[in-house]
């Protein structure tokens, strides 16, 4: 058994390095491998340095952390309310931070500095956890009370975007518009660190829990006979799941699918056991994101999509083959 995972980590790395390399050749320009490594590990002052250093590398690493911390996020969610549909959009967490950033851009608030977009993005984000944390205080977190009272909360931040771009002018709507489809090209560096500790440190905390997020799965009843205090407990996981995808999608907009998919493919490959589930979920977020962002970047060269206008088309072609299976059921 240890073999197996060794082995199917392995994968997972080489996958990994197979991303990077993707991401840092692919574009503008004809850049080998080689040129890579030269520009990151000297300081040749070039055109390949500018590109690599402060283009693709910080872009990259945005795209790592931010796949990383949506798709370990949706693997905790879809773990503790025991639904293998949850993920940051049904929870209202995206629409949230899509509602925040919509103000931002309308306002005028982007145009005085850089940090009123994530700090407007992060603040509707939290915003929209208060709601569904207030809405299921008196419910003790049931699994079917939070996905309800997010799909509410998504409905209403909805709603709320769509008033705002009503009556907005029309030279702001573009900005914001590439913004909520996830748009990695327009993020700031100063961003990186900060967010980076909080993922990081929050996908380690979640993988901690690994094994009580095994028990809970097994229904509450189960919990409690273990000793686990199931509603606390959800409680808890739930909102560090939740500052994970509000600090990613505070830096590079809302991208859909990751928190939802990778938790999916992951499950059948290395199997249902959240201590191992939740780090081969991040991973595969770590991938697949950087991933699309390099397609978002070379598909309609000099023309740039936002990445979650790939990570969408990927993850509705992937759910649809998934429904065409005969026998095919969701289950955790």
């Amino acid at each position: 058994m240890k073999n197996n995972l060794i082995f199917k980590f392995s994968i997972i790395f080489v996958l990994f390095a197979i991303s990077f390399i993707f991401s840092m050749i692919s574009g503008v320009g004809d850049i080998s491998i080689s040129m890579v490594f030269k520009s990151l590990f000297t300081n040749i002052d070039d055109n390949t340095h500018i590109i690599i250093n402060q283009i693709r590398f910080p872009r990259f690493l945005l795209a790592v952390v931010a796949g990383a911390g949506l798709s370990a996020s949706g693997c905790v969610f879809q773990g503790i309310l025991r639904n293998p549909l949850a993920d940051p959009f049904t929870l209202g967490i995206s629409g949230g931070s899509a509602f925040g950033a919509s103000v931002a851009f309308i306002c005028g608030l982007t145009a005085i500095s850089w940090i009123f977009l994530p700090l407007s993005a992060f603040a509707g984000a939290m915003i929209a956890i208060f709601l569904v944390y207030i809405l299921n205080i008196k419910k003790g977190f049931d699994s079917s009370s939070m996905i309800l009272s997010g799909v509410v909360a998504s409905y209403i931040f909805s709603s709320g975007v769509m008033l705002i771009f009503a009556i907005s002018s029309s030279d702001k709507l573009f900005s914001a518009f590439m913004w909520l489809m996830g748009n990695l090209s327009s993020f700031d560096e100063r961003l990186l660190t900060p967010v980076s500790i909080t993922i990081v440190l929050g996908i380690i905390i979640l993988c901690l829990f690994g094994n009580v997020i095994n028990v809970i799965t097994l229904g509450e009843q189960k919990a409690s006979s273990l000793g686990i205090n199931t509603a606390r407990t959800v409680k808890y996981i739930f909102l560090l799941s939740s500052l994970i995808t509000a600090s990613a999608v505070s830096c590079c907009g809302v991208i859909g699918f990751v928190g939802l998919m990778m938790p999916h493919i992951m499950r059948r490959f290395v199997g249902n056991d959240h201590r191992v589930l939740i780090p081969a979920s991040a991973f595969a977020g770590a991938i697949f994101l950087p991933i699309c962002d390099t397609l978002s970047r070379i598909m309609f060269s000099p023309v740039e999509l936002p990445a979650g206008v790939i990570t969408s088309i990927v993850g509705g072609i992937f759910f649809i083959i998934l429904l065409l299976k005969p026998g095919r059921k969701f289950s955790l």
